[in-house]
């Protein structure tokens, strides 16, 4: 699908991979709804979005509320009689150990990971239908299929939301809905800011090299191809593939590398 005269809504669009889409996609004649629970850094955002798509709008809106998410989507189709393309991009990371971390932390991570997405789908598709087009973009992260300590919960609602993707790939294709999913590693972004550090987070955080700019630039290539799956790295492609390949060495050599940074 090309992106121009289409409306696109980016979800956690204040900063970061969410903020560099929304700036893509307007360069490219698209209207563009930054939703983020961040209202402050919203007004910043969206005035270098309306730089090259005047009509683009805020909702503030925390996805993991159901609620909240299914008056977001009723607003924005009001405003705009339409929905043409959905990204997924909310996200939250904690770095800990599994036994270490807190119930709030564990259901955080699922809630604004997993379910925002899923309520986000739920309340998009039914417009997309009757459209009979739409693109559902998820970011469901390099995490979400090469695992690492430390990354327990995160890693597991990547992996859920990487499952929900290909049934609705399969689901939704003959309604004219595509789904597919951009997979980063490490961006520099601030889905650190929150995480609670240790050795090991620090180094993770370390680890982050590739602009979010970077990634914007492949969830557009995703849309307008229609891709199902998209590493913005080849590298990471080649680390998942080492994986499926020799699991057993794979997993040697991520305790080798990892063991000085945790227990």
């Amino acid at each position: 699908m090309d992106v121009e005269g289409r409306v696109a809504v980016i979800t956690g669009a204040a900063s970061g991979i969410g903020r560099a889409t929304a700036m893509e996609l307007a360069r490219h004649g698209c209207t563009v709804v930054l939703a983020d629970i961040k209202e402050d850094r919203l007004a910043e955002a969206v005035d270098e979005v309306r730089r090259y798509a005047s009509d683009s709008t805020t909702e503030v809106c925390d996805v993991s509320d159901e609620a909240q998410v299914k008056q977001m989507v009723q607003a924005v189709h009001e405003r705009y009689r339409g929905i043409d393309i959905l990204v997924n991009n909310a996200g939250i990371m904690r770095v800990k150990s599994f036994d270490e971390m807190s119930e709030g932390e564990f259901e955080g991570q699922m809630s604004v990971n997993f379910y925002g997405p899923a309520y986000l789908i739920r309340a998009v598709v039914p417009i997309m239908q009757r459209q009979g087009r739409g693109i559902i973009i998820n970011m469901a992260s390099v995490a979400g299929k090469l695992v690492m300590p430390g990354n327990s919960v995160y890693s597991a609602s990547k992996a859920a939301l990487y499952a929900l993707s290909e049934s609705l790939y399969y689901e939704l294709k003959d309604k004219g809905i595509h789904v597919g999913m951009v997979l980063p590693g490490g961006t520099r972004t601030g889905i650190f800011d929150d995480a609670v550090f240790d050795k090991l987070g620090e180094y993770y955080r370390n680890q982050c090299q590739t602009s979010p700019a970077e990634v914007a630039k492949k969830i557009r290539g995703a849309i307008e191809k229609e891709r199902f799956e998209t590493f913005v790295l080849l590298s990471d492609r080649i680390y998942i593939g080492f994986r499926s390949a020799f699991p057993g060495l794979f997993r040697k050599f991520v305790l080798r590398r990892l063991r000085p940074y945790f227990g």
